[in-house]
């Protein structure tokens, strides 16, 4: 898959007056032991493609609880992304189901620091 930014500004929905970005998944992934292997594209925003993107899962849970029919209980769940760009990502999601719905969902992975930075202002 890829994303054609022109395309996408063309048949891509606008919520709450910006463009919206494009997170696609797919169930397994190239890891054997991912549930789901996910491509983030925000390319209005300057991104062409995110390699880890935690508020995109965080949303992703109502998705997963909605098509997967969760029981009541504790569900850990493991997300590869960035793969395709040469940065994979090992999101882990954990969520607790009571009364049918969504009561807590946890999000983490580990971190690299690629650049660090001082911002002065006058």
């Amino acid at each position: 898959m890829r994303c054609d930014a022109s395309l996408w500004e063309q048949l891509a929905p606008i919520v709450d007056g910006q463009l919206a970005d494009a997170f696609v998944y797919c169930r397994d992934g190239v890891a054997h032991d991912a549930q789901f292997h996910a491509r983030m594209f925000a390319p209005h925003a300057g991104i062409a493609e995110d390699p880890a993107t935690g508020s995109a899962v965080a949303a992703f849970s109502g998705a997963i609880h909605l098509y997967d029919d969760l029981l009541d209980g504790h569900h850990a769940f493991l997300i590869e992304q960035g793969v395709e760009m040469g940065r994979p990502s090992r999101i882990h999601l954990h969520l607790d189901v009571e009364d049918g719905k969504i009561d807590q969902a946890r999000i983490g992975g580990h971190a690299v620091k690629l650049a660090e930075g001082t911002l002065l202002i006058p």
